[in-house]
């Protein structure tokens, strides 16, 4: 998943060596934008950065942030993945590997089983569902925040520091991140800013 110059893994995309020159409003991220919620929605569940109620069974077909289970070959990454089915009896998903799933995803998951993780439900957070109109202290993350994000051209989330958030953009909706990504090849520890849809920008896992 890393190549060799230390910088961010090159999985599902252009690695840190192929992305570090490109301006971030030029990065490419599939299905990036999310339904405008109205005012009085802006503080619901799933809308910007409020999480998802405890109780939420997150739907078949849903776009995912989750960690497969540690094998003894690699440690894994947070991915994007999409969710196959929800196991009550278990409290466990079964979830596609969108790095893998070229095309239709149900298509993907008949293919090859290998392409499927099962994942403790505490280790699958939903995305965002909605944008907020009106931003508040509850549905943005703050400048300074830790959070996971989703890397440019790729398919795994990694820990930024919330450098510029949606209510401090300029342009009017949708109104993405501005994060700096952990680099350890960099002086200061991290990348230069970079630009994120809200939809790839999740609370870190606690």
């Amino acid at each position: 998943r890393s190549d060799d110059s230390g910088g961010r893994p090159s999985r599902g995309g252009g690695g840190r060596g192929s992305s570090s020159s490109t301006p971030a409003a030029a990065f490419n991220y599939n299905d990036p934008l999310l339904t405008l919620a109205p005012r009085e929605e802006s503080n619901l569940p799933l809308c910007g950065a409020v999480p998802a109620a405890p109780d939420y069974i997150i739907p078949d077909g849903a776009k995912v942030c989750a960690k497969p289970p540690n094998n003894k070959m690699q440690v894994q990454d947070w991915i994007l993945a999409t969710v196959l089915r929800y196991a009550p009896a278990t409290h466990k998903y079964t979830i596609l590997d969108e790095d893998e799933a070229e095309g239709d995803a149900w298509a993907a998951a008949d293919a090859s089983s290998a392409r499927q993780h099962v994942v403790s439900a505490r280790m699958v957070m939903p995305l965002p569902t909605s944008e907020p109109s009106v931003y508040t202290p509850y549905n943005e993350f703050a400048r300074g925040v830790w959070v996971l994000a989703l890397y440019p051209d790729t398919t795994c989330f990694y820990k930024a520091l919330v450098h510029t958030p949606p209510s401090q953009m300029p342009n009017a909706p949708p109104r993405d991140y501005l994060v700096e990504f952990e680099d350890e090849s960099e002086a200061s520890g991290k990348s230069e800013p970079m630009r994120v849809p809200q939809k790839y920008v999740m609370r870190m896992h606690s």
